[in-house]
């Protein structure tokens, strides 16, 4: 069994019910979406913890396990997804499903006992893991859970809490969030901009100082503006608005976030990390949400169309047609150049990309409808990016390297993923009202 973890009967029900008032004609972007919801609550939800990647096990009495490292980033991108679905379905099982995310991510973040250090990943005692990192026990021991979080895990989770308060949150929901967002915050403070693990080390990936992030990585004083606003904004306290904009305009951050991408030459393999492209867009998204003072608010603006855009020597993310990215410019920048092209990706966006044969055939029977979808994009062009039917399988294909990934995905593996980057990339299109319910 899938971490004995236990199935989510009725959201299972109202997925396969939801199926059945959609799949009289051809699969649309919503039927595709509730296919990759269900499997999302089969297979990849722990009480509400998104899990990465699903790893099989090679010999009969292994168990099966999953590669943990990220599953604070996951859960906050997954937490924020359906927060911006139940604001467009108004349906109480979305909120529902909203709610045991939030409970996960908090859980994440107050596991390790020490206020303002959050974890990678929580499981229960005794469970096997799926990683070599360093796992504790909780103070109770009910838990264990894995160390070593760095800005990439605050990133997410910040996302995911920003539009949890601002859309399916109750007043003690809010009051929580607020907390520990603060927390997190005020942990950072502490520890001379570095977030510091429960042996006293700082972790590998946690710095937010000026002589790193305003300097070498500027894409961290993006980040740190981020947890600074959601923490501000969520906890209500006037002296994190204030430190929000000292450390925005004082002490630079906001100049220095214009420039958070690094515009280099993607068609050579390895220059451009996507990953940090995807970290952009999860830290504009609260930026953009809850910004009100114009001077920083340009600042953001100005920094979102230089990574769409790019320069005179070096594109941006527009050519990618990446639906997150294009959505969101589209909502809050205007620019909806490219809104058919991102609608074309997830049209295209196959299956295969997350799951072996097995899993296809099975869900094949389930909703009794074909999920092996030929490539129907034009064929791919040298020095631009491949369409998304035609790339190598992925657990996230808003981080795979769009322009380098072609590759048969025939051969099933060990790995299986989860569908949580095209439900991000539809429920923020319909979310800001660029995919209508019939698509």
């Amino acid at each position: 069994m899938y971490f004995m973890m236990k199935k989510l009967f009725l959201s299972a029900i109202f997925l396969a019910a939801a199926w059945q008032q959609f799949a009289a004609s051809g699969m649309t972007l919503l039927e595709k979406a509730i296919i990759f919801e269900y499997d999302m609550e089969q297979r990849f939800l722990l009480e509400g913890q998104a899990l990465c990647k699903l790893r099989h096990p090679q010999n009969a009495d292994d168990p099966v396990t999953y590669n943990m490292p990220d599953n604070c980033y996951m859960t906050g991108i997954y937490l924020g997804t359906m927060a911006m679905k139940y604001a467009v379905t108004q349906d109480e099982k979305d909120r529902e499903s909203a709610v045991r995310s939030l409970n996960a991510l908090h859980l994440l973040c107050s596991v390790s006992g020490i206020p303002g250090l959050w974890s990678r990943a929580v499981l229960p005692a005794g469970q096997p893991v799926g990683d070599d990192g360093i796992w504790r026990l909780s103070e109770d021991g009910s838990y264990q859970w894995r160390g070593d979080v760095s800005t990439d895990q605050v990133c997410g989770a910040m996302f995911g809490f920003a539009l949890a308060h601002e859309l399916i949150a109750d007043d003690e929901q809010k009051k929580k969030i607020g907390e520990e967002t603060a927390a997190l915050i005020q942990h950072v403070l502490d520890n001379k901009m570095r977030i510091r693990d429960a042996d006293g080390k700082p972790t590998q990936w946690g710095r937010y100082g000026p002589e790193y992030a305003a300097r070498l990585e500027k894409l961290n004083a993006l980040l740190w503006l981020q947890a600074l606003k959601t923490a501000a904004h969520t906890s209500g306290l006037p002296e994190y608005a204030d430190l929000y904009r000292s450390w925005a305009l004082d002490q630079g951050y906001a100049q220095a976030a214009v420039r958070a991408r690094r515009l280099l030459d993607p068609a050579i393999k390895g220059a451009v990390n996507h990953s940090d492209d995807m970290l952009l867009f999860l830290g504009y998204v609260p930026l953009l949400l809850l910004e009100r003072d114009s001077e920083i608010l340009d600042s953001v603006h100005r920094s979102v169309r230089r990574s769409w855009e790019g320069d005179e020597k070096h594109p941006g993310v527009q050519p990618e047609d990446n639906p997150f990215y294009a959505f969101i410019v589209a909502k809050y920048l205007g620019d909806t150049v490219r809104i058919e092209e991102a609608k074309n990706t997830l049209r295209w966006f196959p299956f295969d990309m997350k799951w072996n044969t097995d899993t296809r055939q099975q869900y094949e029977k389930h909703f009794q409808v074909s999920l092996a979808f030929p490539a129907q994009s034009p064929a791919p062009e040298a020095k631009k990016p491949v369409p998304i039917d035609r790339r190598s399988r992925t657990w996230s294909a808003w981080v795979q390297d769009p322009y380098h990934e072609i590759g048969s995905r025939d051969t099933d593996s060990l790995m299986e993923y989860n569908g949580h980057d095209y439900l991000l990339g539809y429920w923020t299109g319909r979310y800001c009202g660029f995919i209508s319910p019939e698509e």
